[in-house]
């Protein structure tokens, strides 16, 4: 049931069920339950932005999986605190865990764990600045998601390599690959995923100095954040075109999205 509530972004219902959970798994020796319990209340911190709580009950998650020799539950584990470094803007400690978390997703075989652990890298280096080490990670994710046959990663993935590739200023890197996202997220319905697509997309030619192009694929952005109810979405497209707008020059159009951006 907490699982389920936090999966419908629910997360402090998800957290009561959570401690439920976690009491009976105590009461009850149930040490692996216990560890599961953590970490889901661990990843309903992270939701609603509490990662210095997110990270106590990750390393609680992590401790009992070491204890019960649980090597594949303490990458998971190692992965959730590279997660909530990540989110208190620690980069440099998220690192360590993902490169743990990565290494025990070889050592078990899973595939897919190893594939997230090099896109979490991936994301800790480019915020880092270091765009060319981003790019080497973001590729083996590209390359695992293909492996396994997971479009909507596959797709994540290519929106990764091409926001590295923005970091560097290659422009037209940048299209190629978010263009292969936007193809992606419109053939796995994913409208949140093609809202983001077109804003990279409107990023990278306003990169470009191409206005009217930026413009076009922004308010493909605007109109997808009303859909998907994105309100913080919708407001950074505001801003985006009302920069578009300045680029060309027009200025009162330009106030008039970035008085949209101001008031939500």
């Amino acid at each position: 049931l907490g699982s389920a509530y936090q999966g419908l972004g629910d997360f402090k219902q998800g957290m009561k069920y959570q401690e439920q959970a976690l009491s009976i798994a105590k009461e009850v020796g149930d040490r692996l339950g216990e560890g599961a319990a953590y970490g889901n209340l661990g990843s309903a911190y992270g939701g609603i932005g509490d990662f210095k709580e997110a990270i106590k009950y990750h390393m609680q998650e992590l401790s009992i999986a070491k204890d019960v020799g649980d090597r594949a539950g303490e990458g998971a584990a190692s992965g959730h605190l590279g997660n909530a470094y990540h989110g208190l803007g620690n980069f440099n400690e998220a690192i360590k865990y993902n490169e743990q978390a990565l290494s025990i997703a070889k050592e078990v075989g899973d595939r897919k764990g190893e594939g997230r652990a090099y896109c979490n890298l991936g994301n800790a280096y480019q915020r880092l600045g270091d765009f060319r080490e981003a790019i080497k990670y973001h590729e083996e994710q590209l390359r695992i998601a293909k492996e396994v046959g997971h479009r909507a990663r596959e797709g994540h993935a290519y929106g990764n390599l091409g926001n590295a590739y923005h970091g560097l200023c290659d422009f037209i890197q940048a299209i190629k690959y978010h263009e292969q996202d936007l193809i992606i997220a419109k053939e796995v319905g994913d409208r949140a995923g093609e809202g983001h697509a077109y804003g990279n997309l409107g990023k990278a030619y306003h990169g470009l100095c191409d206005f009217k192009q930026a413009i076009k694929y922004r308010e493909q952005d605007v109109i997808i954040a009303k859909e998907v109810g994105d309100r913080a979405g919708e407001g950074r497209a505001y801003g985006n075109l009302g920069n578009a707008y300045q680029g060309l020059g027009d200025f009162k159009q330009a106030i008039k999205y970035h008085e949209q951006h101001l008031s939500i």
